[in-house]
């Protein structure tokens, strides 16, 4: 089971520049469960994909994989 509750991520371009990829996504995918992430282009399909299959971090919010954190 993967639970995602209020995920922010962030990316800094320089020293004024911020880009907000994902704000406050919440997801629960129960077990045996089959999802599509869908959206336009630079919405954040990419970054959401990376923080749950672990290869990137969140900058805030709580992921919890089977109910670890």
């Amino acid at each position: 089971m993967v639970d995602i509750r209020n995920i922010h991520k962030t990316y800094n371009l320089g020293t004024q520049n911020a880009l907000h990829v994902l704000r406050g996504i919440d997801l629960r995918i129960e077990q045996g469960e089959f999802v599509s992430i869908m959206g336009a282009s630079g919405s954040g399909k990419s970054t959401l994909l990376n923080i749950i299959g672990i290869l990137d971090n969140y900058d805030e919010g709580e992921y919890r994989l089977d109910g670890h954190l």
